[in-house]
C-alpha cells in the first residue's frame, strides 16, 4: 500500500501582512505643501510689492528713472510736474493721504485676486527679462504691456469721469468701452443740468462704443514728460487725435480722419 504524504500543518504562523501603498499619501502631502508655500510667496511678494524700493530693486532702467521723478515731485511740490505717474505721487502727498502712492497702485489692476495673480505673473515674466539682460532702457515708452492691468487701475479710481454725462464736452470719456465696467461697478452716474430733460441725449452720451479699440493710457501717457502736462492733462495731440478716431471709426459715425481735428 502506498503512503500518501500528509499536508504539514504549522500553527502559530500569522498570514503576511500586505504593504501599504504610500504614494497616494506622499503625493497628497507634496500637493499640500506645494499650496503652502505657493500661498506664503503670494503673501510675501504682494507684501514687497507694495514698496517702490522693492521694484527697483529688480526694474533698472526706466523704472528708476520713474521713481526720482516721482519723489523729486513730492520733495518739491511747488514746481511743475510734466509726467502723469508724478502727478499722482505729488496729488497723494498735497493731501496727505494715509497711504502715499506707490508703483503698484497703477500696476495692480483692480486688486482683485485674478488681477493679482496676474500681476504676479507678470512680475516673473520681467524677472527673467531682467535676469536674462533683455530688459528695454526706453524711457519714455508709449506702448504697455499689458495695458489692461493699469488701466483697469485707472477705471478703480477714475470712474466718476466715465459717469458725468456732459453731452460732447465729456464724450470722449462716457462713451469709452471702460464706462460699462464703471456702470457694472456702480459709479455714480452724474448728468449736467442742460440733459436732465432729455432722455434721447442722455442715452446718446452714456452709451459706450463697445468695440472702440481705447484704453485710457491710449491718450493720457503715464510715463512720458510732456512740458506743463498738467494744463493738457497728459496727452500729445497726435496721439489723442489717433485715439480719437479709432473709435469714430469704431462707431461708424463723427470725424474719421484725424487730419479733421484740431489741437
Amino acid at each position: 500500500m502506498t503512503n500518501i504524504p500528509q499536508p504539514i500543518v504549522v500553527d502559530n504562523i500569522a498570514p503576511k501582512k500586505r504593504r501599504a501603498r504610500r504614494w497616494p499619501l506622499l503625493i497628497g502631502g507634496a500637493f499640500v505643501l506645494l499650496l503652502l508655500f505657493s500661498g506664503i510667496g503670494f503673501v510675501a511678494a504682494s507684501a514687497l510689492e507694495e514698496h517702490d524700493t522693492f521694484c527697483i530693486s529688480c526694474h533698472t532702467v526706466p523704472e528708476t528713472t520713474y521713481f526720482n521723478r516721482a519723489y523729486y515731485s513730492v520733495d518739491n511740490p511747488t514746481l511743475p510736474v510734466n509726467d502723469l505717474s508724478s502727478a499722482h505721487y505729488h496729488i497723494a502727498a498735497a493731501k496727505d493721504s494715509k497711504e502715499p502712492f506707490a508703483c503698484i497702485d497703477c500696476h495692480r489692476g483692480d486688486g482683485s485676486l485674478g488681477h493679482r495673480v496676474s500681476t504676479l505673473l507678470l512680475a516673473g515674466r520681467d524677472t527673467v527679462t531682467w535676469l536674462t539682460g533683455n530688459e528695454n532702457p526706453t524711457i519714455a515708452k508709449t506702448d504697455i504691456r499689458e495695458a489692461w492691468l493699469p488701466n483697469a487701475a485707472c477705471v478703480g479710481c477714475h470712474a466718476d469721469y466715465l459717469r458725468d454725462i456732459k453731452g460732447l464736452d465729456n464724450h470722449f470719456h462716457t462713451l469709452l468701452p471702460q464706462a460699462k465696467q464703471a456702470a457694472a461697478n456702480g459709479a455714480k452716474l452724474t448728468i449736467a443740468d442742460a440733459l436732465k430733460n432729455n432722455p434721447d441725449a442722455i442715452k446718446e452720451w452714456s452709451t459706450p462704443v463697445e468695440n472702440a479699440p481705447l484704453t485710457c493710457t491710449g491718450c493720457h501717457l503715464p510715463h512720458s514728460e510732456i512740458p506743463n502736462g498738467e494744463k493738457v492733462f497728459f496727452m500729445e495731440t497726435q496721439r489723442r487725435n489717433t485715439a480719437c478716431i479709432a473709435c469714430h471709426v469704431a462707431a461708424g459715425k463723427g470725424p474719421q480722419d484725424a487730419n479733421s481735428l484740431g489741437n
